[in-house]
């Protein structure tokens, strides 16, 4: 087992330190074409039935890009170690280009809920003179957080390498998925052999090749790497960071 000793905030790493090239990999979430499909054998009958048995399944994107009840917003706001929300998992498992670009709906109309409660916030603070310390902290607390979440999750991508036994690769998984919760595109590169761990996790992971690793120089993990798609640079974070902390990072570059 290989574990991390040191943690390496990437932003002393040189921003040129790795070529633009992984997004240009063998996997291609955003323009994935569709796969002509054998023809059915069904009856007609029976087709016509399985066809609206297929309608009755789709997956419902406008509930919770137009939230109305507790029950959807519950969904939208959903993070850290609890069960990813429900369009999260649609697009994690059928990242088609129409499910990716309805993820990004669902969570741009959940950062406009965010932006218009940390003005309300910032408005209550201003004319509340009578306020208790404790609570005017915790306001300040949860503005800073709500600041940190306007990094833009379509600029930055995230992929990270890991090992299923490695204890501060199992500490990053909570971390990535609050990111990927907030839109963020995170993909995991698996450097052992153990699918059941892997198909437990709610993100997109594939098997990392050893050429892939010696050119990487990638001999401990976890290993994150995150793709600027404005810049076209890569940033290189070695160890254990924290979600907050990425974020920070990202608020300056």
């Amino acid at each position: 087992m290989r574990t991390i000793i040191f943690v390496i905030c990437f932003s002393v790493f040189p921003s040129t330190i790795l070529a633009f090239d992984y997004f240009n990999g063998s996997i291609d979430y955003w323009n994935k074409k569709e796969v002509n499909q054998p023809k059915s054998k069904l009856p007609v009958k029976k087709q016509e039935n399985a066809k609206k048995e297929n309608a009755k399944e789709k997956f419902n994107w406008d509930r919770y890009i137009n939230p109305k009840t507790t029950s959807d917003l519950k969904e939208v706001f959903r993070e850290g170690k609890h069960t990813p929300p429900a369009p999260l998992l649609e697009a994690a498992q059928n990242p088609t280009d129409e499910n990716i670009k309805n993820w990004f709906a669902v969570v741009k109309r959940k950062n406009q809920l965010m932006s218009r409660l940390n003005k309300r916030m910032a408005e209550y603070l201003k004319k509340s003179k009578g306020i208790k310390p404790a609570e005017r902290n915790l306001i300040v607390a949860k503005q800073n957080k709500l600041q940190r979440q306007q990094v833009d999750f379509k600029r930055f991508r995230f992929r990270m390498y890991f090992e299923s036994s490695c204890p501060h690769c199992k500490r990053m998984m909570s971390e990535l998925a609050t990111l990927q919760n907030m839109g963020f595109f995170v993909e995991l590169r698996q450097i052992d052999n153990n699918k059941k761990y892997a198909k437990a996790l709610p993100f997109v992971v594939s098997q990392a090749a050893k050429v892939e690793l010696k050119e990487k120089k990638i001999d401990a993990w976890p290993v994150l790497f995150i793709g600027d798609t404005k810049k076209k640079l890569i940033y290189r974070i070695n160890g254990y960071q924290s979600a907050n902390d990425i974020l920070l990072t990202l608020q300056s570059k």
